[in-house]
């Protein structure tokens, strides 16, 4: 996944939560955060990426959960197509804190802890869920086949 050069500067640590309640203290540390793209927005020179904060689970991939530290930022000067990076897909990013932005969410504001990106995963779409278990074609396995004295349509033998 990440490189273990990339890894070695990295603050575990360090949540969302935390660079939200102090984004001073921690400019020029790297840290690792995950969670769900919500818009991508390239510009001449520089993306940025707007994330919804979510806990990193094993492989450090973002859980798929509806708990969340925050939303922080993610700026690069490499160009993040919108298209990939779109909304609902998962990331997770490796980079240097470079301080904070305040913007709005509809009509309060919000400070957004940036980060300057050093790396970034961005993992495989969910799988589709799978098809309903087809059993029998009125559930529940009706007509019974198997009772001794039904026809396989449910008929009982007596009516012929």
């Amino acid at each position: 996944m990440f490189s273990a050069a990339t890894l070695r500067p990295v603050n575990r640590a360090l949540t969302t939560a935390d660079l939200r309640g102090d984004p001073a203290a921690f400019v020029g540390q790297h840290v690792m955060l995950g969670g769900e793209v919500l818009a991508t927005r390239p510009a001449p020179g520089e993306t940025e990426v707007e994330v919804l904060s979510r806990r990193l689970a094993f492989g450090d991939t973002p859980e798929r959960t509806d708990a969340s530290d925050g939303r922080f930022i993610v700026k690069t000067a490499e160009f993040l197509d919108p298209a990939v990076y779109a909304e609902g897909r998962r990331v997770t990013v490796v980079g240097a804190v470079a301080g904070s932005e305040e913007r709005k969410i509809g009509d309060l504001p919000y400070r957004y802890p940036v980060l300057s990106m050093q790396a970034i995963k961005l993992w495989p779409r969910d799988p589709p869920a799978p098809p309903p278990y087809p059993g029998y074609p009125y559930g529940y396995g009706w007509p019974y086949y198997y009772y001794p004295y039904m026809r396989p349509w449910g008929i009982p033998v007596w009516v012929y």
